[in-house]
């Protein structure tokens, strides 16, 4: 008993708006060995062009699996040939890339498991924002962030495995790759689906606490919207008087003008 009351608290760790549990309960800890990791990381840079292989898999996604998706990246007129170059579709691209780059870094490089669980929920916070998932994304009907990276476990790992890879273009030399490949199919096969898995869980997590929270203060300002009066009145109260006690301590801190002495006429 003695033990237990001195053992040192674990230390808590903050993400997103709340404290959630310990060090020890971070997904990515839980779910991935430090040798998982580096495997991660490792297959990820051995891809010649990640950017280009992503981009791919999102063309399959908006044309295959889920055209509605067309719309919402602005990619609903544009022919397939063209839809990389469409702005919005090619900066999802490009942000998905880095997120993934940013991430198996985190994991595999720094060993900063925090960061990488901070990204994530962060990531299916910031996806509150988007009209179509606010209003169409249900974790237990049809979970967008399941299906997107659903996809990518299935089309992506062979890329990882080196059992797909992009055609090359001429003159354009592989990349050359730094370290040895001790990796099995199958172990990084394993690693991956673990590893997107959790971005699945994590994601769909910090996104419905995200847009629950974001209903309830929009149900409260509906309900009492008296107080939301009054409390722009107070505030406007506050300012008002602290301008004006601020005015007049520098009025009564200004020199006064001397008295002019005149001559007595008489």
């Amino acid at each position: 008993m003695g033990a237990t009351l001195c053992a040192p608290k674990k230390k808590k760790t903050q993400v997103g708006a709340s404290w959630v549990g310990n060090e020890s309960e971070n997904p990515f800890d839980l779910a991935l060995n430090k040798k998982d990791r580096t495997l991660l990381r490792e297959t990820w840079q051995r891809l010649d062009d990640p950017k280009d292989i992503v981009g791919l898999i999102f063309l399959d996604i908006v044309n295959d699996i889920e055209p509605d998706l067309k719309k919402v990246f602005g990619v609903d007129r544009a022919p397939r040939a063209a839809m990389l170059k469409m702005p919005k579709f090619g900066g999802h691209i490009l942000r998905f890339y880095e997120f993934m780059e940013q991430l198996t870094s985190m994991l595999g490089t720094s060993e900063n498991l925090t960061g990488a669980w901070q990204l994530v929920r962060k990531t299916g916070r910031s996806h509150v924002r988007q009209g179509f998932l606010e209003q169409n994304q249900n974790q237990m009907e049809k979970n967008y962030f399941e299906i997107v990276i659903n996809v990518f476990i299935e089309r992506l790992i062979p890329f990882l495995t080196g059992e797909q890879e992009l055609p090359s273009s001429e003159g354009k030399e592989n990349k050359k790759v730094r370290f040895a490949q001790n990796y099995t199919t199958s172990q990084i096969t394993d690693v991956w689906k673990k590893f997107l898995n959790t971005v699945i869980s994590q994601m769909t997590d910090s996104f419905e606490l995200e847009r629950a929270k974001q209903k309830s203060a929009q149900t409260t300002k509906a309900l009492a919207p008296h107080q939301h009066i009054e409390i722009s009145e107070r505030k406007k109260k506050r300012v008002a008087e602290k301008q004006s006690e601020i005015e007049n301590t520098a009025v009564s801190n200004e020199p006064k003008a001397q008295e002019q002495m005149f001559e007595d006429p008489f």
